[in-house]
């Protein structure tokens, strides 16, 4: 089955590219608008600020027209000496043109020179041919001389003048519009250079940032159940991203945790299991049907194997269940308690001269079965290790960190804690070789001063399995020939 992209033969955009274009996007988006507002509001403010330029003018004539010829409140009676007066004191801006008509002829003009002309024909005709309403003004746009004007046309009217007359007012906006316009274009020229600009530096930046992804998407690739070892290489995890591959390799060493358990449990029962089936099978295959005294003999050693076996099936299991989540459940535990019932239950396993210490009191959080489970282990191995009417000593009690045995704790693995539960168990055994303390919990190794004392070889791991699985350590104190004790620090 293929998906949708290889069926196309395209290959699917990726998140690197999505994102550049999201943000290409997104920053084209900001830049238009705020080019849009600002060159619209731009344009908007000319037109408002030349109109108001226009009435302006317009205001002036009429007040010069209200004040009259010597200023003593009497109106002007001749428009052209109106115009005239106001003509002669005006100043025009190099973008504006005053002019007057009487009649429908212009008669006066501003002076000074201007990129255009108000006396062309097409300017003077477009005045013309607007109609002003009486005593009023009228604003329009023309288009002269390759430029625009805003053109405002207010009719003249005197007391006793016959005549029609006008007064124009024009503003050069097209090269106003053209500056605006400029700008507009260096804008959009700076836009886009930054546009390059963002895109490049995202391009960079995404990168690195989306590098854990890259090499999360190779080891996903590379990964498979011969080959777990393969990280996600990260610097921090100061992103999402980094977080991601850091939780992926997590994961990982979940997974490959599991899977060597799983590769050791098959190997552990593969090899352990060898041997038993091979004397079942011999025996089996010797025996003769018609001696009774030979089969009871061959029946008894065949089930005492498949109980040895059924032994060794169990710790195995017991052992690959360690991993699981649900292994511990712990609960507030009664020390005392707690060291009371693990003697009922390790008394009956040997005629051994039994102590108690129970100097710890108080509360622990344990799980209370497993911690009984690793005592009785302990104990069965001083039992299996030590001549009948010897003593075997059990004892309980609190550590702190700062103590000789804390720090035995911390330095054997047990993560930090305000206090520790000292358990052990000591005998006066066969006890160890020097050389072989560190050995002795690995799974199915034996001393070598064991000789053939019975066992599976998975008592010990299965007690330093239950210590680690409560953030605990465990260890052995040993003499040869005068005994061993066997310890368990556990965070209380």
């Amino acid at each position: 089955m293929t998906t949708p992209a290889e069926g196309s033969g395209r290959r699917p955009w990726s998140v690197r590219q999505r994102l550049l274009l999201l943000i290409v996007l997104v920053l084209t988006m900001g830049l238009t608008a705020t080019g849009v507002i600002s060159f619209g509001l731009q344009i908007r403010a000319l037109n408002e600020r030349v109109d108001a330029e226009l009435e302006q003018e317009v205001s002036e004539l009429r007040l010069l027209a209200q004040s009259g010829p010597e200023n003593d409140g009497q109106p002007y009676r001749d428009v052209r000496d109106l115009f005239f007066d106001f003509l002669s004191t005006a100043v025009a801006n190099d973008d504006e043109a005053l002019m007057a008509v009487v009649d429908g002829t212009p008669v006066l003009f501003s002076g000074g020179d201007r990129p255009f002309d108000v006396t062309s024909p097409d300017f003077v005709e477009a005045v013309a041919a607007l109609e002003v309403p009486e005593g009023r003004a009228r604003a329009t746009e023309v288009r002269t001389g390759g430029t625009a004007l805003r053109v405002l046309v207010a009719d003249v009217r005197l007391p006793g003048e016959t005549r029609e007359a006008q007064f124009v007012v024009a503003i050069d906006v097209g090269s106003q519009r053209t500056a605006i316009s400029n700008r507009a274009l260096t804008y959009v020229v700076l836009s886009l250079l930054v546009l390059l600009a963002v895109a490049s530096l995202s391009h960079v930046l995404l990168g690195r940032l989306l590098r854990p992804l890259t090499e999360l998407r190779a080891a996903t690739a590379a990964i498979s159940s011969d080959e777990l070892s393969r990280r996600v290489d990260v610097e921090g995890a100061d992103t999402d991203v980094a977080e991601l591959a850091v939780r992926f390799n997590s994961m990982l060493d979940r997974i490959e945790a599991g899977v060597l358990e799983q590769r050791q449990f098959l190997d552990d029962a593969a090899h352990e299991l060898r041997t038993p089936l091979t004397i079942v099978r011999g025996n089996a295959e010797l025996v003769r049907a018609d001696d009774p005294e030979d089969v009871e003999s061959t029946r008894t050693l065949i089930l005492d194997e498949v109980d040895r076996m059924q032994r060794l099936v169990d710790d195995l299991l017991m052992l690959a269940r360690s991993q699981r989540p649900d292994f511990l459940r712990p609960a507030p535990t009664d020390v005392v308690e707690l060291a009371m019932e693990a003697m009922d239950r390790v008394t009956v396993l040997g005629d051994r001269a039994w102590r108690l210490r129970p100097d710890a009191e108080g509360v622990a959080e344990l799980d209370r079965q497993r911690v009984l489970q690793a005592l009785a282990q302990l104990a069965a191995n001083a039992v299996r290790f030590s001549e009948p009417g010897s003593a075997v000593e059990v004892s309980t009690a609190w550590a702190d960190p700062d103590s000789e045995p804390g720090r035995r704790a911390v330095a054997a693995g047990a993560r930090a804690a305000p206090h520790y539960l000292a358990l052990s168990v000591r005998d006066e055994g066969i006890g160890i070789p020097a050389d072989q303390l560190d050995r002795v919990f690995d799974r199915f190794v034996r001393a070598d001063n064991a000789g053939q004392v019975e066992g599976s070889g998975l008592g010990l791991p299965i007690v330093r399995v239950i210590a680690q699985s409560h953030g605990g350590a465990v260890g052995v104190d040993s003499v040869e020939g005068e005994g061993s004790t066997f310890w368990l620090f556990l965070p209380g």
